[in-house]
């Protein structure tokens, strides 16, 4: 029986999905509302997790895992592709350091924030204010490279490219960044990846 992943709709579990897609890595899905915390299969995430969030991974063994970048690192490691990258390879440092880097300087530092409906105004511009700095150092970093990590998709590109997709509803677009809007867009072109956001899209449509 594949690994269980809760997921709500355009949430981070999303990259889950596309790392998970692109690995060629059975995943069976949960549905979660993101509003009640409901399961799709009854009951409640917060049963399975008290902080109710996603990412949210039940594992073959019965083992629960959370956070998004740890969710990452389990479906890279059981990719059957060459998304592959051994723990004893020094490219596996660099996919640590971006999971790392799109956790902590984007998704928290930005999406959290300017998504808190309570957040005034004035606090979301405040955090949309830090995009251009960490944007200028995505542009320089792929201006030589078409991924992540080195020449090929990985788990790390999967968390980049769900924060690219949602940060245009954020408004914090990634206009005037041309290395940046050229990886999103061929990013996004991949058959896997613009079939899970149509899928993502269908399913808000019918929430």
């Amino acid at each position: 029986m594949p690994a269980l992943l809760y997921h709500c709709p355009f949430n981070c579990s999303l990259a889950v999905r596309f790392a998970a897609a692109e690995g060629d890595v059975p995943l069976d899905i949960d549905l979660v509302d993101f509003t009640t915390k409901a399961l799709a299969s009854g009951g409640s995430l917060l049963d399975v997790n008290p902080l109710g969030q996603v990412s949210t991974l039940r594992l073959e063994s019965g083992e629960l895992l959370t956070e998004t970048s740890a969710c990452l690192l389990w479906v890279q490691s059981k990719t059957q592709t060459d998304m592959q990258v051994a723990a004893d390879n020094p490219a596996y440092f660099q996919l640590v350091r971006w999971l790392s880097f799109t956790a902590t300087e984007l998704h928290k530092q930005i999406l959290r924030v300017v998504f808190y409906p309570e957040a005034t105004d004035s606090v979301k511009d405040n955090f949309r204010a830090l995009a251009p700095d960490r944007f200028a150092l995505l542009n320089e970093h792929l201006s030589t490279r078409d991924f992540l990590v080195g020449h090929r998709f990985t788990a790390a590109d999967a968390y980049l490219v769900w924060f690219l997709v949602l940060s245009a509803r954020a408004q914090v677009p990634i206009t005037g960044y041309p290395q940046l809007e050229a990886y999103f867009a061929k990013q996004v072109s991949r058959p896997k990846i613009a079939a899970l956001i149509a899928e993502d899209q269908a399913t808000r449509a019918e929430a």
